[in-house]
């Protein structure tokens, strides 16, 4: 007999102690365990390569004095552990214009042109210094980069490349963007922020 009412408090206090746990658990909503799970399974947002820069895809630039205009329909974005530069290209603006914009604090941008093929003398490497026009461009910035493409018509250059700015007399640049599958070159001129205007597209080129 005695057994038998060791074997009903056994059963009686599994049950209360069964029942107590089901409270807990319902006090406190979804078990950590799965909580935990859904917010591993959960995506990351997704980052926006372009957040700091003074303008994105869809956006158009305008020279002040010139009214030249250039609607950033594509971009590469180059990045070293964050994105670093980026090349705007508009390939509607009568000679596929492009245009090199950093984020801040880096002022302005630098309004750009492409060279054809064979117009520089270039190495694997960019070269500390170019010839153009008879005119000599010093490299001043070099920087080994990732490039992702993003919005249409931007060019595929690979995705690790190397990417040199040259100045030259007063505002004259240059920009050689050297990739795995091909080199492009640019030629243009450093405007300041009171030289151009942004106005503000909807972003319907980001892909």
């Amino acid at each position: 007999m005695s057994l038998l009412l060791v074997d009903v408090a056994i059963v009686g206090g599994g049950i209360l102690l069964g029942r107590w746990i089901v409270r807990r658990m319902r006090a406190r909503g979804p078990g950590a365990e799965m909580v935990a799970v859904e917010a591993k399974e959960r995506p990351a947002p997704k980052r926006d390569p372009l957040a700091g820069f003074p303008c994105k895809l869809g956006d158009v630039l305008v020279r002040v004095a010139e009214r030249d205009e250039a609607w950033l329909a594509g971009a590469l974005v180059l990045e070293e552990e964050h994105p670093v530069a980026v090349i705007f290209v508009a390939p509607e603006a009568g000679g596929d214009r492009a245009v090199l914009v950093r984020p801040p604090p880096s002022p302005g941008l630098v309004w750009l042109a492409p060279l054809k093929p064979g117009e520089l003398a270039l190495t694997a490497d960019p070269a500390h210094s170019l010839e153009h026009g008879g005119a000599r461009y010093q490299r001043v910035r070099r920087l080994p980069v990732t490039v992702s493409r993003i919005g249409s018509g931007a060019p595929a250059v690979g995705a690790q490349a190397i990417v040199a700015e040259y100045e030259g007399g007063g505002t004259d640049r240059i920009v050689v963007l050297a990739g795995a599958q091909q080199t492009l070159t640019w030629k243009g001129v450093a405007l300041g922020e009171g030289d151009y205007d942004v106005l503000p597209g909807d972003g319907s080129t980001l892909e």
